[in-house]
């Protein structure tokens, strides 16, 4: 139900909007000039709509002026207008069809629809025109890591490091790759000094500056597996609300012991890391860490809370010690939550017909000894975290050589997804932190993406998607609410046909809800959730490392 936490230091930097500086562009007039470093202040302090008129009267002197032109796009999605930034950046291109930066603002716009192949497409094109073009890079970077080609996106993310190490957002990518001493000391480095326009980012940095100096003398609350068990079931138990009226099974927990004391948590896979109501928190005896604050579905924005650690957690026959949980106040979802991003080291089955949580290994790399086995309690995105156990030293064809790795990134050198031969049929999906989106067609639409999401009750469409597919229609008779408070404004669409993985679902009178500020915090366009309503039906397997969803539906075993 909690779907779209806020994401940690290193996803929210990852879709921060870049500077707007072009290289390699002519010097301009020092007045042109001055103007075009207020309309990127102001595009910089997510005032969108006056950067928009700062870039437009710029283009009224210019209007050829390739950086106010990359403004004027970036502006505009700011906004959340898609189509209007497409039609500028396609105008813009008609004139400059040879401009690597609009190219590569086109590539923007594209990943920020959704249409992942052709923002591939202008980012290589603005890349064979300008190789040193650093926007273009961080494109790519963000495009294979949504594929879950990691070790592609690093390639992507070095080359840029290379070529503009102090670019923002260059920055702090690189910053993840530091070992964690040199990652808080280089974070107290940047907030030394004011940083105009970045105030937002300053402020969450700050939270994540705080938990690393409360731990990074300490252990580092890594929640690793203490039982030998590998693998391991439990039962599921489901969650029965009124929804218009009548009592229906909503969602399902899951049974779990924090410090000793049985805990229900409502098993999301919208959601990320285990976050727990302030009073079980207090009854538990959690130890602080960090203040922090969280968002999810709903127009209240975020919530306050914070990070604490609990020193054992059980789930079924799998004891993990030493790890980090999220507190919040959350009325009416009793003791929490916990999303299935945590066991991202292993397969996880969802049976939900059975009602079972199955939790086995992850398919052996061909090149690793053992597969890692750890809890990701907190949630926190990690970039192929397996790799910091393996050896560096067996590489695939296809990756560079050691020698040509930079010595402290190759501590935790990423690498791309394996699918194993038993995972062949899987379903590619895209990831975007804790985040799954599968693609998904709506009657006969082009394909979107919709977040697999078993905390949210039914499948909606988002109402930009609404408006493409369907006619959509004001709805009174459901009451949504979420982490960030209740959903003031709620459609309905005719019925729709979901085509998803190998199977489809019609529903009747889909609700639809603005998910405008889900595909902002996404970085690129959530059309829709696949809701427990239609999930219900099936046994769902992720495989979070390699992003693979596999959807089993078997007839016999449906109750109704």
């Amino acid at each position: 139900m909690f779907s779209l936490l806020r994401s940690t230091l290193v996803a929210a930097i990852l879709f921060f909007p870049l500077q707007l500086t072009v290289p390699g562009q002519d010097t301009h007039a020092p007045e042109r000039d001055a103007d075009l470093a207020a309309a990127d202040q102001l595009f910089r302090a997510d005032k969108f709509a006056e950067a928009e008129a700062s870039y437009q009267a710029l283009l009224k002197n210019d209007p050829k002026l390739v950086p106010a032109q990359v403004g004027l796009v970036r502006a505009l999605l700011g906004q959340q207008k898609i189509d209007e930034a497409l039609d500028a950046v396609s105008a813009a291109l008609a004139a400059q069809p040879n401009s690597a930066a609009l190219l590569a603002a086109k590539g923007d716009v594209q990943f920020r629809s959704g249409e992942m192949s052709d923002a591939e497409t202008s980012y290589d094109a603005a890349m064979e025109l300008d190789p040193l073009g650093v926007r273009a890079h961080i494109g790519l970077m963000r495009l294979y890591g949504s594929y879950s080609m990691y070790r592609l996106a690093y390639d992507q993310l070095k080359s840029a490091h290379e070529m503009a190490p102090d670019d923002f957002v260059v920055q702090m990518n690189w910053l993840r790759l530091l070992p964690r001493k040199d990652q808080l000391a280089a974070l107290e480095s940047y907030l030394d000094t004011p940083h105009p326009g970045y105030e937002k980012e300053t402020k969450r940095m700050a939270q994540d500056l705080e938990l690393m100096k409360a731990t990074v003398d300490n252990s580092v609350h890594a929640c690793r597996l203490v039982s030998k068990v590998e693998q391991t079931e439990t039962k599921l138990v489901g969650i029965i609300r009124a929804i218009t009226g009548s009592a229906r099974e909503t969602g399902v927990s899951l049974s779990t012991k924090v410090n000793d004391h049985n805990v229900l948590l409502q098993l999301d896979t919208g959601a990320s890391g285990i976050i727990v109501a302030r009073k079980l928190a207090k009854a538990t005896g959690l130890t602080l860490l960090s203040a922090e604050h969280l968002s999810g579905i709903g127009d209240d924005g975020e919530q306050s809370g914070y990070k604490a650690i609990a020193d054992h957690i059980h789930v079924g026959d799998l004891e993990f010690r030493d790890c980090v949980v999220h507190v919040v106040d959350m009325p009416g979802l009793g003791d929490g939550l916990i999303g299935t991003n945590v066991f991202g080291s292993y397969v996880v089955d969802i049976d939900l017909p059975g009602k079972l949580l199955k939790l086995s290994p992850l398919p052996k790399r061909p090149e690793d000894a053992v597969a890692l086995t750890s809890l990701n309690s907190e949630g926190e995105e990690q970039v192929n975290a397996e790799q910091k156990e393996s050896s560096l030293t067996e590489q695939t064809p296809n990756e560079q050589k050691p020698s040509a790795i930079d010595p402290e990134a190759a501590r935790s050198l990423p690498r791309n997804r394996y699918i194993a031969p038993e995972m062949v049929n899987w379903t590619k999906v895209f990831r975007f932190g804790h985040l799954m989106l599968v693609p998904t067609v709506v009657g006969d639409s082009k394909p979107m993406l919709f977040l697999l999401d078993t905390g949210f009750f039914t499948s909606i469409l988002s109402l930009r998607a609404g408006r493409e597919v369907s006619k959509v229609y004001s709805e009174d008779r459901v009451g949504i609410g979420g982490l960030s408070g209740r959903v003031k404004r709620i459609y309905t669409s005719r019925e729709a046909t979901l085509h998803f993985g190998h199977l489809q679902q019609k529903a009747n009178g889909i609700l639809t809800l603005d998910l405008s500020t889900q595909s902002r915090q996404a970085g690129t366009e959530v059309s829709g959730i696949l809701g427990f309503e239609t999930l219900n039906h099936l046994e769902v397997k992720l495989d979070y490392r390699d992003g693979l969803v596999d959807f089993e539906y078997d007839p016999q075993r449906q109750k109704r």
